[in-house]
């Protein structure tokens, strides 16, 4: 059975292969980051050539990561969305979270199956850390194969589990060392277990973003000192100010 490293995560200003700090359990990205709102990933449109679900595994991607097995069920509601798209505008840092089915950068080689980009990131004005973009790219010389095929898996791996696992470093995760989590940094062939997270990954994502943790206010509205046009805006309720120059309190 094939075995392969799940994902590099790129800090876009050294191109490092992240190193998971942590002697047991869940890694937050360092320093710890979160999205204003769920981030709607564009998902490439064009799909991946060994898969033969339909459309190249598209539709299960975009409804794996967006599944409530996944990273929007893990007690927080919806944290992620996905769409099928182009990405033929695709631009590290332009602030469109972009999925692609290869590697334009040429960064995910030899046994990385996937790789994000997580470099793209402010601050608040509160201190907080916020990712305003991350993108994702595909190792294109592994065959690939989804829960769609009616062929079943030969030596193939998952798109969707493999995905899911890159979402988490898009939405602010490290490598987790539980084996079985969908952090986990390495999956087998025919395993397609990482698209459902595991208590390792839900308490990844609730420390990151629930109600006392990591993320800006405890919400995944837009966070105090945001630019807002309405109160249903703000974690807080509160938009103040002058038109045009109105921000979250």
């Amino acid at each position: 059975m094939k075995q392969a490293v799940l994902s590099r995560s790129l800090v876009l200003a050294v191109l490092a292969l992240l190193i998971a700090g942590s002697i047991s359990a869940y890694v937050l990205l360092s320093p710890q980051r979160t999205w204003d709102s769920a981030p709607t990933i564009i998902v490439d449109n064009r799909g991946l050539s060994s898969v033969t679900d339909g459309n190249g595994g598209v539709s299960r991607t975009v409804a794996a990561i967006t599944s409530s097995q996944a990273w929007n069920g893990a007690g927080q509601g919806t944290v992620v969305n996905a769409q099928a798209g182009s990405v033929a505008s695709w631009q590290l840092g332009d602030g469109i979270p972009m999925l692609n089915f290869d590697d334009p950068e040429n960064v995910c080689t030899g046994t990385c199956l996937a790789a994000t980009f997580t470099g793209f990131f402010t601050t608040r004005p509160d201190g907080s850390v916020r990712i305003f973009d991350a993108d994702i790219v595909t190792n294109t010389s592994f065959s690939w194969t989804s829960e769609g095929e009616a062929d079943g898996c030969a030596s193939e791996f998952f798109i969707e589990g493999v995905q899911v696992h890159e979402v988490g470093h898009l939405l602010g995760l490290g490598h987790s060392n539980v084996s079985g989590a969908t952090m986990f940094p390495s999956v087998s062939s025919c395993n397609n277990g990482p698209a459902t997270t595991a208590a390792d990954d839900n308490a990844a994502i609730n420390d990151l973003y629930g109600d006392g943790g990591g993320g800006p206010t405890g919400c995944l509205l837009l966070p105090r000192g945001a630019s807002c046009t309405s109160n249903s805006q703000c974690c807080s309720g509160s938009c103040k100010g002058k038109p045009g120059r109105q921000t979250c309190r």
